[in-house]
């Protein structure tokens, strides 16, 4: 991801348009210490997930992280973010009654997080690099032909590879709506386009955002361009959008 002396900063007004519904996929990350908290933003469910957290720290992040979720979503329907309605599909996946061909995903992971925005299914995961207990967990996140080539890598490269398994079948789970409820073992990862049984078309890329995590973004088919931003605070407005790379096709 660029440094911050590359990003551009965009006004109330950029980020409402760079946000729009369009043919286009946005991805935003976010520092969740650096955001404000805004209770007063989340609904009442949201409000009791919160309240649940065993620490202070835990609970501040998911505030965080779902107050910025209505903010980016607020920006890109031009709405007010405490009165969008945020609900569950049949499968359990969040969607937006009002604006059911805005699609979003959020993925947080200790302090990072990731959001994706687009017109298209999309699904979205972050991951720190897995650095304890690799085999077991490798174990439980590979099939049988994945876990013969993690075997065979170097150990420095084991937990990169252990990472973006996790985090492209985290993505592309989370897009088509199944969740854990698959087993990740029974999904073998392959190159671009991936097909899953009952689950529609999807197109995997990993995303280098965050430094010390993993990243993937699933895109359901036809493939849309990418463009990638940072949510950061500001003084004068609260929080503002930064460009990081302005939208492109894959390749």
């Amino acid at each position: 991801m660029p440094t911050d002396l590359t990003a551009l900063s965009l006004s109330h007004e950029q980020a409402v348009a760079a946000l729009a519904i369009q043919a286009e996929v946005r991805v935003v990350a976010m520092a969740l210490d650096d955001l404000p908290a805004e209770l007063d933003l989340l609904d009442a469910v949201e409000r009791g997930r919160a309240a649940r957290f065993a620490t202070p720290q835990l609970q501040r992040r998911f505030i965080a992280a779902h107050a910025a979720l209505r903010r980016l979503l607020a920006w890109a329907s031009n709405d007010d973010p405490a009165a969008l309605r945020i609900s569950a599909d049949a499968q359990g996946k969040p969607v937006l009654g009002d604006y059911p061909h805005l699609h979003f995903s959020l993925s947080h992971c200790a302090g990072r997080a990731l959001v994706a925005l687009g017109s298209a299914p999309l699904g979205v995961d972050i991951e720190a690099f897995i650095r304890r207990d690799t085999a077991l967990l490798a174990d439980q996140i590979l099939g049988p032909a994945e876990l013969c080539r993690w075997h065979s890598l170097p150990p420095e490269q084991q937990v990169r590879a252990l990472t973006e398994a996790w985090t492209g079948k985290e993505a592309l789970l989370k897009a088509c709506g199944f969740g854990l409820r698959v087993d990740p073992v029974t999904l073998e990862l392959g190159q671009g386009e991936h097909v899953l049984p009952g689950g529609g078309r999807w197109f995997l890329r990993p995303l280098a955002c965050v430094p010390g995590h993993a990243a993937a973004l699933a895109q359901a088919l036809p493939v849309q361009p990418l463009g990638l931003f940072e949510l950061k605070p500001d003084r004068a407005q609260g929080i503002r959008l930064h460009l990081l790379a302005p939208s492109a096709a894959t390749a």
